[in-house]
């Protein structure tokens, strides 16, 4: 079977673009992030990862707080 292939960023393009709202639309959905000591690490939306896993993320409350301030303003 072929696997479709994975965008791949940098570590500094990760650092400078994670926050942006449409990160996961630019760079993909997952996208793989080579890190400066030259690891490969997958990023992917939680829900994403919650239906490939079958396992819910618990995220903490203060997280959800950070992100529901950020939205509001």
């Amino acid at each position: 079977m072929k696997l479709p292939s994975i965008n791949m960023i940098t570590q500094q393009e990760f650092c400078d673009h994670i926050e942006d709202d449409d990160f996961l639309f630019k760079y993909g959905n997952p996208v793989a992030i080579k890190t400066d000591e030259g690891k490969i690490l997958l990023c992917m939306a939680i829900e994403y990862y919650e239906r490939m896993t079958g396992e819910k993320v618990e995220i903490p409350d203060e997280v959800l707080r950070e992100k529901e301030d950020k939205i509001n303003g």
